[in-house]
């Protein structure tokens, strides 16, 4: 038994502004929404869609509501902070935790309102918490089932002129594989995934992989981060359509960026709010 956990919904950016975070992103050749506001809870958010997941970046807006831990993430910096996976079935998926006896909390609703120029979206999810102990190297996780999917996206959305279609890799740091296993055998099944001497793969069937490293791994590649402890998330791999294009993007723009293995951009940490970000052609 699992708790029943779809793909990679949507990673999450925790920053301080949201209104310079959109500049900078904007910067990095993605179109950028207005923000919008969760009703239930204290947090606001840019939400930059693709066709099939999306990236979120949060911000505080009201710091005497429910956070979810940004408050305390943020103390340490800015940068990815968490990770949604999508539930077809929030219910489903609770019921399924239960039987599993996993540390899952009832699903709660969420409101996000969006404000464009004609029209205000009204955008509903339901969320289901996970405990911590759950989902080693990704810092935070929860599941979101989509109430209102059909007007999550809209027109010119996805058309980012850095060439971005999706997310292909997130990459979490745990220094305890053997804990990390069994956890993800308990949370994913044993099945979804596999364990190499020196990484462990999450996989979901469809959309971005997780690939946990060691802190020593994460030294190298220039992605640790030892303030956050020793099981974090380090790293997001976004699938573009064209390499080129997506570098004459970002020299017009002025982001610092290099290129590593298989020609896939890094790009510096500063210029993305914290967040250690690479491109690659899909």
């Amino acid at each position: 038994m699992t708790a029943k956990v779809g793909r990679v919904d949507h990673p999450v950016v925790a920053v301080n502004d949201l209104k310079t975070t959109r500049a900078q992103y904007q910067k990095l050749g993605f179109v950028v929404p207005p923000s919008g506001k969760h009703q239930e809870w204290g947090t606001e958010n840019l939400c930059i869609m693709f066709a099939d997941d999306y990236l979120e970046i949060r911000g505080i807006g009201d710091p005497e509501k429910f956070l979810a831990g940004v408050d305390k993430f943020l103390a340490k910096g800015e940068g990815l902070y968490s990770v949604a996976f999508n539930a077809k079935s929030a219910d489903e998926s609770y019921k399924a935790g239960i039987e599993s006896a996993l540390g899952i909390e009832p699903p709660k609703h969420l409101n996000r309102k969006l404000v464009l120029e004609d029209k205000v979206l009204d955008l509903h999810f339901r969320t289901v918490m996970l405990d911590h102990s759950l989902f080693p190297g990704l810092t935070h996780a929860n599941l979101c089932e989509h109430l209102t999917a059909d007007t999550l996206r809209q027109p010119g959305w996805l058309d980012h002129p850095n060439g971005v279609q999706a997310f292909g890799r997130l990459v979490g740091v745990v220094s305890d594989f053997d804990a990390a296993e069994d956890a993800y055998n308990s949370l994913l099944g044993a099945e979804n995934v596999r364990r190499e001497t020196d990484r462990i793969w999450l996989n979901f069937g469809e959309g971005a992989d997780v690939e946990l490293i060691t802190p020593v791994e994460a030294e190298q590649r220039g992605d640790a981060n030892p303030a956050r402890g020793d099981a974090y998330l380090a790293s997001a791999t976004l699938l573009v359509k064209n390499i080129d294009e997506t570098a004459k993007v970002f020299s017009a723009n002025g982001i610092r960026f290099e290129p590593v293995a298989d020609g896939t951009l890094r790009v510096d940490p500063a210029d993305a709010c914290g967040a250690h970000l690479y491109f690659k052609q899909d």
